[in-house]
């Protein structure tokens, strides 16, 4: 009997939900014929800095030449920012690249990958894509069962909500996870959230080997369109992480 293309996609992506981004905004204007202001993504109504503007400019005589993949310069500048080393941080396509490739280098069919409801779709998405089990909880109770579970992932504050949870509710939370789970934090929005006591998670990266963080220039730094996000981990998960990339 022949076999097709589409036997070969596994059962678990079949039923896979596509994240659907919000529609440009000439688009939703043509179809409506009315002004519109976009406010589905988050995009930074300000723009970029004109520094970044300026050097995108100067880049661009370049367009020529493959990039530098390991991101040398970028990474060093960020571990001298973060007091981390290079080999800690992980610069990605946007922190949705990062959070997909800690669920394909950690989970797989046995596995759990939980996430709370009302948060970052990609979250359950990716989970899935891995072929793990996914759970979702309430984000009041965070009772789940820590054997079978790979990785988890929170963003603080979270999107779209805006709730946070304080730097030392995370700590107590991190000291009740295991060792080998873990916990992916998406910081995206941190730098709109100063006054909300939500702690130094590099601090808390420090305490435990069991925390990657995540931060983008999408969002404060007004660069959505560049795509560039990193991560701050221990060099061994950085290491099997950039293997995929």
């Amino acid at each position: 009997m022949t076999r097709t293309i589409e036997e070969l996609i596994p059962d678990y992506l079949r039923g896979l939900p596509v994240y659907v981004p919000g529609k440009p905004i000439e688009e939703v204007e043509r179809e409506l014929k009315i002004h519109a202001v976009k406010l589905a993504s988050n995009e930074n109504p300000l723009g970029p800095s004109p520094k970044a503007i300026e050097a995108a400019r100067k880049v661009l005589g370049n367009a020529n030449r493959y990039p530098d993949g390991g991101t040398h310069a970028l990474r060093q500048t960020l571990a001298e920012r973060r007091g981390v080393t290079p080999e800690e941080i992980l610069v990605g396509l946007g922190s949705s690249e990062i959070i997909d490739l800690a669920a394909r280098v950690l989970l797989r069919a046995g596995l759990q990958g939980l996430t709370s409801e009302g948060t970052y779709a990609p979250f359950s998405i990716v989970i899935r894509a891995s072929g793990a089990e996914l759970v979702r909880v309430p984000q009041s109770n965070f009772a789940f069962d820590l054997q079978k579970t790979g990785v988890i992932y929170l963003a603080n504050p979270n999107n779209p909500t805006g709730t946070a949870f304080t730097g030392n509710e995370f700590r107590e939370f991190l000291d009740a996870v295991p060792d080998g789970v873990l916990v992916v934090l998406d910081e995206a929005y941190i730098h709109y959230a100063t006054s909300m006591g939500l702690g130094d998670s590099v601090e808390a990266y420090r305490r435990r080997k069991n925390l990657l963080i995540l931060r983008t220039f999408s969002k404060v730094y007004g660069l959505a369109g560049l795509r560039i996000g990193y991560a701050i981990g221990r060099p061994e998960l950085v290491s099997a992480m950039n293997k995929l990339r």
